[in-house]
Parts: structure tokens; sequence; C-alpha cells
């Protein structure tokens, strides 16, 4: 029997990115923030027309594709691939490149903040015995 394990985390205000620029704002507008913009979906209609003067609660979310848990496609990194084929967007991505047997990795002994890089997985996967295999998540 297959087992999956959900790997993503829940996209949320002010959650830590890199850079900076890429957190994610939510703009929370209450029932009194939009009762004044009512009359535009409902022409001729007041503030006084609305039960209790109400109107709809509303958020904004401002996010990137960045934002918590996500994939990079191959066009987030350059409009070609192949030798010059449009590289796909995410919607092209084969779903089944989001599914494989999963492969942990503890680097519990660097630092916050670390920059892991190709041979600190190199060097991991020798110090476990284990060679990665096509499919490998």
């Amino acid at each position: 029997m297959k087992k999956f394990v959900d790997l993503s985390m829940l996209l949320e205000e002010d959650l830590p990115s890199d850079p900076p620029v890429q957190i994610p704002k939510i703009q929370r507008l209450n029932h009194k923030d939009t009762a004044p913009q009512m009359g535009q979906y409902f022409p001729g209609a007041t503030v006084d027309d609305l039960p209790e003067g109400n109107g709809w609660a509303i958020d904004f979310v401002q996010c990137c594709t960045h934002s918590g848990t996500h994939l990079d496609a191959p066009w987030h990194y350059y409009p070609t691939m192949n030798n010059g084929e449009p590289a796909w967007t995410i919607d092209q991505v084969p779903l089944d490149w989001c599914m494989g047997p999963g492969v942990k990795v503890d680097m519990r002994d660097k630092p916050d903040g670390y920059r892991l890089m190709a041979k600190d997985f190199e060097d991991y996967f020798k110090k476990i015995n284990y060679e990665l295999k096509p499919g490998d998540i």
C-alpha cells in the first residue's frame, strides 16, 4: 500500500520568505469597511439600505509564486527549454513529477540560515550509503 505524505504548509500572512518582498500580505475589510461600496453592486443602494449598515467582509490576498510551499516550473527559470522549446508553465508540469518515493534528508547539524549546496547532499547520501534514483523526491 502506498503512503502519501503532504509536504505543504499553510499560506499565511507574514510567512517568512526570501526575499522579504515576497512575504504574503492580507488586507482584511470588515462589513462596515465595505458598506459604502455596495452601491456599485446594487445601483442606488445606500449604507442606510443595508441591514445594520453592513456590507460584505472581504479579504485581499497578495502573494507571489514563491509564497509558501511551491513548485518552480521550468518557465520560472527561463522562457525556453529543450533546445528552444517554450518552457513549461506550472499548469503544464506533469502531476507525476510531484509524486514519488520520498528521500528524507537530515540537515539538523547545519546552523540556521546555512545555504545548502549540492555537495552537502552528495556528502549526506554517501554517509547514509544511498544513491538517488530517477523519480526520487
